[in-house]
């Protein structure tokens, strides 16, 4: 006699396996969400990314009066381009950060009240089709920078800078030769006085090269000038005042005492090393505008600056990496304090030291980075006075 035994089924995982189906049905049935998103008929592409980085900042200073200083922080970026008819580009990119020119970052604290989002692009930008060889691209708004510029360049142009004004740029291949030849220029305004009855400008040009080498190098060359105009008529009223520029208030706040025409010259050698990617690169500066020992100004002409230094590797793809080192020396008013690299030292200008940084990249989307400066002031009868510091930068970044 044959038994038939009954297995008993638990109704809740009856219930959940019901459910788990009937979800499943509905997601086969409905399309994503995505395809509900309707978008002005002009709209011809959008896209979408941005990236989280969260940083270890540990500052160590030496000098009298001075503080130490660990932090914590983040930064948000999202942003979204938006392709328009006729090669018209609109670019958009919201950031944390505390509205600073330079700098984009959020330190943790106030007892982890929100965290401030702020406008850091909103630009249109139109790049005509005029021959395979060449094109121009015309850019207003508050915009990426539009020179050229590599990692040295942070001697004048902190990366975080993004100007708000316009920006031209031409570039064209030389037939029969693979050199390439551009030029662009910038007008930021620097200042908008409304009791002054005149604002402040920089008016930026550039003129540069690029030449192909042997074993897929390559040379880039770039001189530019950088002509700030009336900016001793008044402050900025920047967020983010940095040290170094003489001013006429102790602080760093005051109005520039000096003028700044600066002269930059820019080169990057590109290379590889048993297909690992090689980068040497330097950046010469001369303030060609700046006074001394005059009735404005008073003390040594502090107008040079130099950034040179190698990076082997790059820490993009997924299991990739990349080592640096760099040098630099930028003098009193060598150029404007206020946008240059806000990470050496406590930012800004009358400051010499060495850069060390190394990264690694376990993803493609993920990289994990240490960064570290050490630093000395060059005239401690300047701002900031007798104020070494190094500083050492840990960072995760996230891409999506």
């Amino acid at each position: 006699m044959n038994r038939m035994t009954t297995k008993k089924t638990n109704p809740w995982r009856a219930a959940l396996a019901a459910g788990l189906a009937c979800m499943a049905a509905t997601a086969q049935a409905e399309p994503a969400p995505w395809g509900k998103i309707k978008l002005s008929d002009v709209v011809q592409q959008v896209s979408l990314g941005g990236d989280l980085r969260l940083r270890y900042d540990a500052i160590s200073r030496r000098g009298a009066n001075t503080v130490d200083r660990n932090r914590n922080r983040l930064r948000l970026r999202v942003g979204a381009d938006v392709q328009l008819p006729d090669n018209v580009l609109l670019g958009l990119r919201l950031a944390s950060g505390t509205g600073e020119q330079a700098s984009t970052n959020q330190t943790y604290g106030n007892l982890s009240s929100q965290k401030g989002i702020y406008i850091d692009r909103a630009y249109a930008q139109w790049k005509p089709s005029l021959s395979p060889n060449g094109s121009i691209t015309l850019t207003s708004g508050k915009m990426p920078m539009p020179l050229w510029w590599t990692y040295s360049s942070d001697l004048i142009w902190d990366p975080d800078l993004n100007p708000e004004g316009f920006g031209e740029g031409a570039q064209w291949i030389l037939p029969n030769t693979g050199i390439q030849v551009f030029a662009n220029a910038m007008q930021m305004v620097a200042g908008e006085q409304s009791s002054a009855g005149k604002n402040q400008w920089v008016f930026s040009q550039q003129l540069g090269a690029e030449t192909p080498l042997p074993m897929a190098g390559k040379l880039r060359l770039a001189a530019a000038y950088h002509k700030w105009s009336d900016e001793n008529r008044n402050a900025f009223a920047a967020t983010c005042a940095q040290d170094g520029n003489r001013r006429t208030a102790a602080s760093t706040s005051g109005v520039l005492l000096n003028r700044f025409g600066v002269g930059e010259l820019t080169g990057q050698l590109s290379t590889a090393i048993d297909k690992t990617p090689l980068s040497f690169q330097a950046t010469l500066a001369r303030n060609f505008r700046a006074r001394n020992n005059d009735t404005t100004v008073t003390g040594p002409r502090a107008r040079d600056g130099y950034q040179f230094g190698l990076i082997l590797g790059e820490a993009k793809a997924a299991h990739t990496w990349e080592l640096a080192y760099f040098k630099k020396y930028a003098q009193t008013d060598a150029t404007v304090a206020d946008v240059a690299d806000s990470d050496f030292g406590d930012g800004g200008t009358n400051r010499s030291g060495h850069i060390f940084w190394a990264a690694y990249a376990p993803a493609s989307w993920l990289q994990l980075k240490a960064k570290y400066f050490v630093t000395n002031v060059i005239d401690p009868r300047l701002s900031p006075g007798d104020k070494a510091v190094n500083r050492l930068l840990a960072d995760v970044s996230l891409r999506f």
